[in-house]
């Protein structure tokens, strides 16, 4: 009997082989695991321990150098009634130890075990006036010289270290000094993941606990003579000490044990951990480690993974050589239809590359028609650019025409009154006349400078421009309209204002939209626009804006202002393909167009440009001028 061409005593034998191995791997993996968790609980114990040591060294002598004070042995020597005035200057004293040390707190205690003075003194939760009598730090310290306790605050709640030292005067012991410190900074330090540390005190509760859960609760239940032992000191704040649920199982090498504790990352759960201890500084308390065994079970699972994978590999070989042997003969008996097969794909090749040919070549004709497509569409633009110029040129030839004509019938006026002049043998007021004459005609020539400048085709380069001379040759385009409507415009443009731009495609630009702002200010009383320039906060680019004290832009239109055949003007006075021209000659410079409406009304465009050279001044660099 076979499987897979495999004989079935040789299938289970590999089975039984492969149990064997792997569960032996995998004890192995666990007990080296385990070693490995031993021994950085024991580092970890030395570290906790000599941390320990270290915190209760910087502060154990300091209750007995305060007690060595004069200043506090008179407090202690003086009558009740003589205090008061030696209060201030010890109070400042020990708030000033308290401050230097950073301990909680540093109190005087008198026999009857009153604070009677404290370095939170003037604070609102002050030791001074509580009794301690019944702390066994007080007694210790008065019947032995010094104490120690740990405890929760009856005050503030807070756990903390006390250390006691008795204050002794010529003959007799006058009270005590006591300081209370703080283990919060030890359980942040201790704070390590998967590991639990604790300090567990005489009567056997945790004290100290980087598990916060944990803290305050025994390791074994506490006979009730000594719960009221416990509630009588107030040592845990007259809480009742609950039992924490530890259960002490299997034990270990080097001094290690198996022990099961509350679950730290899943409240209300159990699991099983490793567990070393060490004595602690203080007398009759003890630091512990809970080891999480994750670890451990890694090592199982990758040991496992290990022999798992080898098998495999082992069997797939086996499979692959047993394969191997079936390919060789069936590739001897194939190779006389691979030939024949090959034969018939050279063909193949031969029609498909062919066919390739054809194809490749109905492409490149597709490419050249749309290049050209392109080429024709880029020069649609252009026209459409240039018709909108044209448009706004047509929307001007009535106001163009008045300011023809005024100079045509001055000059003529101006000629008969020359020839009248010379009739009369008077040249000198002809030749005035004449002169005038030769102004008007200037002026008109100026203008039509400008208009051409402005109907030309722009040849697409950018270069230099500065804004000011940009809106100054818009602005005269639109003169006789502005003054005509008596609209007030306020340019406010720096001379270094130079943007990179086609001079005739920006007075274009400026010209469409001083157009709107004008057209936004029909029916107005008080018509005003302001025109002005300034640096943004990259100094590579310039911000240049047009506000009007229009109605507005309608919150609808203002999102598709810049798409084609969107406009604001009624039916028949626009077909909304100006600011979607405008749009696209500033993205033609690098720059961007805005609309908004301002709070204080009205509406206002902005364009950022891009500043010429990078943002040098006017004396660095080369400017176009903006007109003819």
């Amino acid at each position: 009997m076979t499987m897979l061409g495999v004989p079935l005593w040789a299938v289970l034998a590999g089975v039984a082989l492969y149990v064997a191995v792997a569960a032996a791997a995998v004890e192995v993996a666990w007990h080296r695991g385990l070693d490995a968790l031993t021994e950085a609980g024991a580092h970890r114990l030395d570290l906790y321990a000599a941390s320990l040591r270290s915190e209760l060294g910087r502060y154990e002598i300091l209750p007995a150098i305060a007690a060595r004070q004069d200043s506090i042995k008179a407090l202690l020597e003086a009558p009740p009634d003589a205090r008061r005035a030696l209060l201030p200057g010890v109070n400042e004293y020990l708030e000033a130890v308290n401050g230097d040390a950073g301990s909680v707190a540093v109190d005087v205690i008198d026999l009857n075990g009153d604070v009677i003075a404290a370095s939170n003194w003037n604070q609102p939760v002050s030791f001074v006036g509580t009794n301690v009598a019944y702390r066994p730090y007080f007694a210790d310290s008065l019947s032995s010289g010094s104490g120690r306790f740990f405890g929760i605050g009856t005050n503030t709640g807070q756990p903390g270290l006390y250390f006691a030292s008795a204050v002794r005067g010529a003959q007799k012991v006058l009270g005590a000094t006591a300081v209370k410190i703080s283990v919060d900074p030890l359980e942040s330090a201790w704070r390590v993941p998967n590991e639990a540390a604790m300090v567990v005190d005489g009567n056997g509760v945790v004290v100290i606990s980087t598990v916060p859960a944990w803290k305050f609760t025994a390791l074994a239940p506490i006979a009730a003579q000594k719960q009221q032992q416990i509630q009588a000191s107030r040592q845990y704040a007259g809480h009742k000490v609950e039992n924490l649920g530890y259960a002490r199982l299997d034990d270990w090498r080097n001094g290690a044990w198996f022990a099961r504790l509350p679950d730290w990352s899943h409240p209300g759960r159990e699991r099983r951990y490793l567990v070393m201890s060490r004595s602690a500084p203080q007398a009759g308390d003890a630091i512990m480690v809970a080891l999480d065994l994750s670890a451990a079970r890694r090592q199982q699972q990758l040991a496992f993974a290990f022999v798992t994978g080898a098998f495999l590999i082992a069997v797939l070989y086996a499979l692959y050589a047993m394969q191997k042997r079936r390919v060789i003969a069936e590739r001897l008996a194939a190779q006389d239809a691979l030939q024949r097969a090959n034969e018939r794909l050279e063909a193949t090749v031969q029609q498909r590359t062919a066919a390739l040919v054809l194809a490749n070549e109905r492409m490149q004709q597709e490419i050249d028609e749309r290049v050209l497509t392109e080429q024709k569409l880029r020069d649609s633009q252009q026209e459409l650019v240039h018709a909108g110029k044209l448009a706004v040129l047509g929307q001007m030839a009535a106001g163009l025409t008045h300011e023809i004509n005024q100079p045509l019938v001055a000059i003529r006026t101006l000629c008969d009154n020359a020839r009248t002049f010379f009739e009369r043998d008077q040249p000198a007021q002809a030749i005035a006349n004449l002169a005038r004459v030769g102004k008007l005609v200037d002026g008109m020539a100026n203008l039509t400078a400008e208009l051409k400048a402005f109907a030309r085709k722009p040849d697409g380069r950018t270069v230099p421009v500065a804004l000011a001379d940009a809106v100054a040759h818009a602005r005269l385009i639109h003169e006789a309209r502005i003054r005509d409507e008596g609209v007030h415009v306020d340019v406010a443009i720096p001379p270094d204002a130079v943007v990179e731009a086609e001079p005739g495609r920006l007075q274009q630009v400026i010209v469409n939209l001083l157009g709107n702002s004008l057209d936004a200010l029909a029916g107005r009383d008080e018509r005003r626009i302001r025109i002005g320039a300034d640096r943004s906060d990259d100094p590579s680019r310039v911000l240049f804006f047009i506000a009007d004290n229009g109605p507005g832009i309608d919150p609808q239109v203002l999102a598709h202002l810049f798409e084609p055949f969107v406009t604001t003007k009624p039916r028949g006075h626009g077909l909304g393909l100006g600011l979607a021209i405008t749009s696209r000659i500033v993205e033609g410079f690098g720059a961007r167009i805005s609309a908004v409406n301002p709070e204080g009304g009205g509406a206002q465009f902005t364009i950022e440009f891009v500043a010429a050279n990078g943002g040098r001044t006017d004396s660095e660099q080369e400017v176009e001028p903006a007109g003819p």
